[in-house]
């Protein structure tokens, strides 16, 4: 029986072969119909036998291009036009609507068949460095507007050539629709410029002088998908050393981009299941184990045994590596400030980090990092989200209202939801910083006019001050049906029940820096029990004195010396203070007295850098968790010593002290190395954390235990954790694709302001 059906096709189903694929598949079938791009998905049309249509879309979703991902196909039966289905199978114009259903595609690394045209002389992109076709290249990047089409892309700026068109007409080449489609005649071109702007030299000569300027120990601002890169030889400790005080960032570790897996496999332990991501089409920086560090400075990675690599990932930076083993791949900017991604911007703000430019002039229309992946043992763990997974949307089970959730403050994100879909933001950054601001609102207004989402719910966090959620409201104004504030800790339990497709309330072991608790106080190693729905403190580390507020985030000294103070009493910690850091024993007098109006917090990220101060690792850092990520490194192979810590319950309320602990690091300091020390410190709190679910999951009546905060980036303690209460028949939940830091806020605020929705709908109000 013949038939006519319509189908929308939603997902990331534009700019990755989806129509060409469609019309191969039709005529395998014997099938007529047409099929188009529109602001809501692809539409399909198909006219032919029941069977054969059956089979189609039976094809379509048990294996689609490589590239897609079909969140839902709605199928319509249509009466047939004429007695006989029509047998050809067209294209049709794209179609824009009002109403907004379509994924983009994130940026993917160059694939094989691209990679072996610029390698090849016969071919007429050899060399090239902007080759791509449907399966490869530039996306999120470059759209302006949806539906994907090269008229909404940066690309609209460079007509095709006759073979280039050629080829985007061909529906059995691989580039038919490919939109960043380009050639030496028609496409991006690149050019090598001084620090002053002065073109030196175009095409494949700049590759040639960007070579050349590298090898010399220059340093070269290299503009790829997402925005420059600073570059330098991994090997040249001069080059290095000035890279450093230029973007004034002393010990904070560079990422290096390596040739290939053969170089990786030389420098770090490279699991399968690493090179697996390693290799994939997101080409994230990994963070592997050390192997070898050979002729590479100190300066790449200091004071740590664990080296970030990335392959790489576009035509340009397999070009440019022909020369190279390995280089120095950091983001352009100066510390804490957002990646710089246009030529003019980048001349003015990294003259004086640059020696030298190699630029094109394709535009970036979304500055976007390089994504960040831990994968120390046979899990990945994802602590930077940005190129090659955003903006791919995470999927509910169930529709969710229209709504944006403003994220944290620190590894800022933001989420905006549509239907079943999550679209979570890359990672912008810190708030605290002018130009992150300008980022954070630039992006939010992006995504908003690209979805066409009008958001009816702000969620933000609880804290009453956060920069996200004034941003927030500066863009939007006064556009919000209701506004809901969620508890820091408890939009990270609610992320990771998500990721982990758990509804029910279930204990969560929460770490990380701070977060504004419910009473007021600075929390940051919290046991909570709930859900989405709701949450409730069932425990938490012992208090401490944040002697300095944000100042000692910065000089873990200042926690190092309220844990003493805390442990030993003011007394003792001052004459253990003075020989720790003697040249603040004249300060310790006056800490003891602010103590008692400094804010209290349960932080364990503070804990871990206390204890690094109290070990002589650090006593000031450079950058974020530094003190706490070296405390890690240092930790030897398991030796059977385990830190003590207490447990006291009063009123129901459980607290983990950690007083023992300190006091146990400062009696073995003189028979213990650092080393044995920090790996007792781990195994001593992965024990106890795990002891305390035991005892919470059977009177909660609960087996999960959902891990989240961004200590739990911390693979040492993580892994041990995990161990234990699998012992115990516990089950943790673990992050995997979102990450455990701040970045996965925004994700659980929206999933909390979806619950809360829901639940006043059902009661007709909204609070």
């Amino acid at each position: 029986m013949n038939i006519r059906v319509s189908c929308l096709v939603v997902g990331i189903v534009q700019g990755v072969g989806f129509r060409p694929f469609c019309v191969r598949l039709a005529a395998r079938h014997g099938l007529g119909g047409d099929i188009r791009n529109t602001s809501r998905g692809v539409e399909v049309l198909l006219e032919g036998e029941s069977i054969a249509v059956d089979a189609f879309l039976r094809d379509l979703v048990a294996s689609p291009p490589p590239l897609a991902m079909i969140n839902g196909i709605s199928v319509q039966e249509r009466t047939l036009l004429s007695s006989a289905p029509r047998s050809e199978f067209s294209i049709l114009p794209s179609l824009s609507r009002e109403e907004q259903q379509v994924f983009i595609p994130p940026d993917v690394a160059t694939c094989t068949e691209c990679l072996a045209e610029i390698r090849d002389p016969r071919e007429r992109r050899f060399r090239y460095p902007f080759t791509n076709c449907t399966n490869c290249g530039p996306r999120f990047t470059i759209i302006t507007s949806l539906p994907y089409d090269r008229p909404g892309t940066t690309m609209a700026s460079f007509p095709l050539c006759p073979s280039c068109a050629k080829e985007y007409e061909n529906v059995n080449d691989r580039r038919y629709h490919a939109q960043p489609v380009a050639c030496p005649v028609c496409g991006p071109r690149l050019r090598f410029l001084s620090r002053d702007g002065e073109e030196l030299a175009l095409g494949n000569e700049a590759l040639l002088r960007a070579n050349r300027a590298l090898r010399e120990g220059h340093i070269v601002a290299i503009k790829g998908l997402g925005g420059f890169h600073l570059a330098v030889r991994p090997e040249d400790h001069e080059a290095l050393l000035i890279l450093r005080q230029r973007k004034a960032r002393p010990h904070k570790p560079f990422a290096l981009m390596v040739k290939d897996t053969t170089v990786a496999k030389r420098l770090v332990r490279l699991s399968a299941e690493a090179e697996a991501i390693l290799v994939s089409p997101a080409a994230p920086i990994l963070l592997c184990p050390i192997r070898a560090k050979g002729a590479l400075s100190p300066l790449v990675a200091p004071c740590r045994n664990t080296l970030g690599i990335m392959l790489p990932y576009t035509p340009l930076h397999h070009l440019l590596m022909e020369d190279f083993d390995a280089l120095v791949m950091t983001s352009a900017n100066l510390s804490d400030e957002p990646l710089v991604a246009d030529t003019p911007e980048a001349l003015i703000r990294l003259r004086h980090l640059a020696d030298f430019f190699l630029e094109h002039d394709r535009l970036i229309r979304r500055r976007i990092d390089d994504s960040v992946v831990a994968c120390p043992s046979e899990f990945p763990v994802v602590v930077r989200r940005a190129r090659g997974y955003v903006p791919t949307p995470f999927v509910a089970d169930a529709p969710l209202p229209d709504l944006l959730a403003a994220g944290a403050e620190m590894k800022a994100t933001f989420a905006v939801t549509q239907g079943n879909s999550i679209f979570l933001s890359q990672y912008l950054g810190d708030l605290k910083e002018l130009e992150t601001m300008d980022l954070y609102k630039d992006a939010l207004l992006h995504f908003l006019e690209l979805f066409k989402i009008t958001p009816r719910l702000l969620v933000k966090d609880l804290h009453p001050q956060f920069v996200s959620s004034r941003l927030v409201e500066e863009v939007l104004a006064s556009s919000f049906e209701a506004t809901l504030t969620v508890q820091h800790h408890h939009a990270h339990l609610a992320a990771c029940l998500f990721e982990n497709r758990v509804e029910e309330p279930t204990l969560g072991v929460i770490l990380d820096g701070v977060g504004y608790g419910a009473d007021g106080t600075l929390w940051g190693g919290e046991l909570l029990y709930g859900n989405a729905r709701f949450f409730r403190r069932v425990g938490a580390l012992e208090n401490f004195p944040l002697l300095g507020g944000d100042r000692a985030v910065q000089e873990p000294w200042r926690v190092g010396y309220a844990l003493l103070a805390a442990a030993v009493g003011e007394h003792e910690a001052k004459v253990l203070g003075s020989a720790l850091w003697p040249e603040r024993a004249n300060v310790f007098g006056v800490l003891d007295r602010l103590a008692f109006d400094a804010p209290s917090t349960t932080s364990c990220g503070r804990l871990f850098d206390g204890v690094a101060a109290l070990l002589g690792l650090r006593s000031e850092v450079s950058y974020d968790a530094q003190a706490a990520m070296e405390l890690e490194d240092i930790a030897g192979v398991e030796c059977g010593v385990r830190a003590p810590f207490s447990v006291v319950t009063k009123e129901g309320f459980l607290r983990i002290d950690w007083r023992p602990t300190v006091r146990w690091l400062l009696e073995n300091r003189g028979t213990m190395g650092p080393g044995v020390l920090s790996q007792a410190f781990h195994t001593g709190l992965a024990a106890v954390l795990s002891e305390v679910c035991v005892h919470l999951g059977r009177s909660l009546k609960t087996e999960k235990v959902a891990l989240s905060g961004g200590v739990w980036q911390n693979m040492r303690l993580l892994e041990e954790t995990r161990a234990h209460l699998e012992r115990a028949g516990l089950v943790p939940l673990l992050h995997r694709w979102i990450p455990p830091n701040d970045e996965c806020v925004a994700l659980g605020q929206a999933m909390i302001g979806a619950a809360h929705w829901k639940a006043a709908c059902s009661e007709q109000k909204f609070k």
